[in-house]
């Protein structure tokens, strides 16, 4: 049971208490979400920043590295730098590195999670909807380094999205499945990406762009309702 982080009027924080991963139904309304979490922790704030939680891991607060940026200019840059990608694509997209884990634990037991912000555009290929540059949101799950420490293996496991009218979109892969893995930009060869190592280990670095290549090309998202 965990209680809501959402915020009422004059009381402070929501006293509910449930199964829900942050907010009780009332707050989850994405605006409210902001602004509820704002006052909180840095790590608190990555969740919100999802946008839409479904692809929000339970234990968000110990599996990302804190950001050296803020969440919000890493999205601003997103948004500006996707106006020059023009070609919409449902195989592979480019990505800005939100928020970032190690890479050195390959363990399954060790929870390794990555945050991605969408810059160039997606289309599903049977939906009309075009996903623009920060429209979306993509988790990846970390599987390790290659011999050399040189490059990283992430799988994506979730897409969240959100279209022009506030309709919010969503995919997870399967259990034990991925959806597809991060490499470095224009690069249709690899199955890993370059890392750099830090305090933290061997990671990437936040504001990166990144290419995200599915396995198969995307053919559509389920609609999960309003988020605004």
């Amino acid at each position: 049971m965990r209680q809501c982080l959402g915020r009422t009027r004059g009381q402070g924080r929501c006293k509910r208490m449930g199964s829900w991963w942050l907010f009780c139904a009332e707050h989850r309304s994405l605006k409210l979400a902001a602004r509820s979490v704002a006052a909180l922790s840095v790590v608190s704030g990555v969740a919100t920043l999802l946008g839409w939680y479904s692809i929000t891991p339970d234990n968000v607060w110990s599996v990302f590295y804190a950001p050296q940026r803020s969440m919000m200019e890493v999205i601003e840059s997103a948004s500006i730098e996707g106006v020059k990608y023009t070609r919409p694509s449902s195989e592979n997209v480019v990505a800005k590195v939100m928020s970032r884990a190690g890479l050195d634990d390959s363990s399954p037991l060790t929870e390794s999670n990555f945050l991605f912000t969408l810059v160039s555009p997606f289309k599903p290929f049977i939906m009309d909807t075009i996903f623009r540059g920060d429209g979306c949101r993509l988790l990846g799950k970390g599987k390790g380094l290659s011999d050399d420490a040189r490059y990283g293996y992430i799988d994506i496991v979730g897409v969240s999205c959100v279209d022009d009218r506030g309709i919010g979109y969503e995919l997870h892969a399967s259990a034990s499945r991925r959806l597809g893995f991060v490499t470095n930009v224009g690069d249709l060869a690899s199955r890993g990406v370059r890392v750099v190592k830090d305090r933290e280990g061997h990671t990437l670095r936040q504001s990166d762009n990144v290419m995200i290549r599915f396995d198969l090309p995307v053919a559509a998202l389920s609609e999960v309702g309003r988020t605004r």
